[in-house]
């Protein structure tokens, strides 16, 4: 088990003053994300923008997906996030965070720079029993079962930053709520001092990256066709993680997965 972080939450960003979205202020949304960003996907109207370094983030929106509407805290998108080839993931983001309604633990989807495979993550507090764990050691019978495994488990990024720079909470496993104020959709969820992330990545044999559509990709095999794995599989994966998580918080059994059969971890090289 890890040691825990006592460093203290970075509030350099308070430093930015982020701009009121007006009705007139739409196209300006579509102008600042850019780059095959698709402003349907930023679900409602008002909320603020904030743009620096070639990276936007978005805050009082929510994110449309294939799988539903995320109760989006922030959605970023980054001037240079997204590969250069054509496919399904123009029009994504390049980050959203959340706080899960049905669990009240916050989540976050991630694009991986410069390879662009999303990845998702779930943070629990001190509370919850799995806090500390590394994820190679979280024992199967638990019951939880993921795109490829749990590949991630860390403390929060929550070290001071010396400067406002967006381009690190673009790529930071933190908490997801902006200052102190829960999002509305989780009012039970309060923020707490330390959380400890777990992740899965869709990166594996079975999975298109599409920074490396150039290269050669080794076959899945077994009658299983690689392919790129959406925000909307994603998202749902990151809520299905968080319903085991919170199951084994409560002392319940893991629920049922929503969506198809995963494919086999046996599959992956990386895996044994």
């Amino acid at each position: 088990m890890a040691k825990k972080n006592t460093g203290t939450r970075s509030t350099a960003l308070a430093l930015l003053k982020p701009q009121a979205i007006t009705g007139t202020g739409e196209a300006a949304l579509a102008t600042a994300i850019g780059r095959h960003a698709d402003t349907a996907k930023i679900v409602g109207s008002g909320g603020e923008i904030l743009r620096q370094e070639g990276v936007v983030r978005v805050s009082g929106r929510e994110y449309a997906t294939s799988s539903g509407i995320v109760p989006a805290v922030e959605i970023y998108f980054a001037k240079d996030g997204m590969p250069r080839e054509q496919g399904p993931w123009l029009g994504e983001a390049d980050k959203v965070s959340w706080v899960d309604p049905a669990t009240c633990l916050e989540c976050i989807m991630m694009r991986d720079h410069p390879r662009g495979f999303l990845s998702g993550y779930v943070g629990v507090d001190e509370t919850h029993p799995l806090f500390g764990w590394d994820h190679e050691a979280v024992p199967a019978d638990l019951g939880i079962e993921v795109h490829g495994g749990l590949t991630y488990s860390r403390i929060c990024d929550d070290g001071p930053s010396p400067e406002p720079r967006l381009i690190r909470e673009l790529r930071r496993i933190c908490h997801v709520v902006v200052g102190e104020v829960p999002p509305k959709h989780a009012t039970d969820h309060r923020a707490t001092p330390h959380q400890w992330w777990f992740g899965f990545s869709c990166d594996h044999v079975y999975d298109v990256v599409p920074g490396e559509l150039r290269n050669s990709q080794p076959s899945a095999g077994a009658g299983i066709e690689s392919r790129y794995r959406d925000d909307g599989y994603v998202v749902r994966e990151i809520r299905n993680l968080a319903a085991q998580l919170a199951a084994i918080r409560d002392g319940r059994p893991v629920p049922a997965r929503d969506g198809p059969p995963l494919p086999p971890v046996g599959l992956e090289p990386r895996a044994g």
